[in-house]
């Protein structure tokens, strides 16, 4: 957790008592700066001046309409202040352990000397004992799931059908938590995007559907409480509705149609209600809606 936000002073005038008491409500420390103190540590810079961003600070940019492109090695960009709360709440030694195994796998894919590999597998067993401190899981639970990619890391693929009909959202009830969620799941090896959302759709709702737009490719750990070690991409997909005929299965026990306006618990590691919300907006103005991607 950081220990305070310091805002650009050029967005005072969007911080209204109403971030004010978001702040609050999330125990987020914040002050507004023109100058960024220098050698300062676990601090949290936001600002929307691109020549303010700044490589010694974690920084946070925020975009607008004339800004809505940044590309900088470790500047976080972020399209609404309420984002803050969950990049204020991470967790440093856990975002450290995910770049150690990040540099020691790509020095363990690349590398042809000897001692540089000998290092990367130690530095890569220090960020599982880092690991394996933070969730009380044993070396060999990490090490499988943490520590066994080959070559180039890259974040794992998940995608979610939303499927609405006359204006309702079907949802599935998951066997794990028994919580409501959109269809879907991991990306399949050998499939596409399209493939992948139909066999989802079918084999959790038992829901024949087509996929017709792309409503938002986001970053899964700025979303939910879980953290995927080595990041995870949420593609949501909108998809016209044909039928559906469920039966029970080994992932979820029961399907439904739901009002926007009445939602049912929802299980928060695969589906929230801003997710199902930007899913309606997207089925309301199908024809000039463009994807929200972060």
């Amino acid at each position: 957790m950081f220990n305070k936000l310091l805002i650009d002073y050029n967005l005072k005038n969007k911080i209204t008592k109403r971030e004010e008491i978001f702040f609050k409500r999330n125990n987020i420390k914040f002050d507004f700066i023109n100058t960024l103190p220098k050698k300062q540590k676990n601090l949290l810079f936001l600002t929307s001046d691109i020549n303010k961003l700044n490589n010694d600070v974690k920084t946070i940019f925020l975009k607008n309409n004339t800004n809505n492109f940044i590309e900088k090695n470790d500047i976080i960009t972020i399209s609404s202040i309420y984002e803050i709360s969950k990049i204020y709440k991470s967790d440093l030694l856990l975002s450290w352990a995910f770049e150690l195994q990040f540099l020691a796998q790509n020095t363990l894919a690349y590398s042809k000397n000897k001692f540089d590999i000998e290092r990367a597998k130690r530095i890569r067993d220090i960020s599982c004992e880092m690991m394996s401190m933070k969730y009380d899981k044993s070396i060999n639970d990490i090490k499988k799931n943490f520590a066994q990619e080959t070559g180039y890391q890259t974040p794992k693929l998940e995608n979610r059908a939303a499927i609405i009909h006359k204006n309702k959202i079907l949802l599935v009830r998951e066997q794990s938590d028994g919580k409501w969620a959109m269809p879907g799941g991991y990306q399949d090896a050998n499939k596409s995007i399209r493939e992948n959302i139909i066999k989802e759709s079918y084999e959790e709702a038992g829901a024949l559907v087509t996929p017709i737009k792309i409503v938002s490719i986001m970053n899964y750990n700025l979303h939910h409480e879980f953290l995927f070690p080595l990041g995870m991409v949420k593609i949501i997909i909108l998809c016209k509705y044909i039928k559906h005929n469920f039966i029970d299965n080994i992932e979820t026990n029961n399907v439904g149609f739901f009002d926007i306006n009445n939602l049912p618990e929802l299980s928060n590691n695969r589906t929230t209600k801003k997710q199902i919300e930007l899913a309606f907006k997207c089925y309301n103005d199908k024809g000039n809606w463009e994807a929200f991607f972060e």
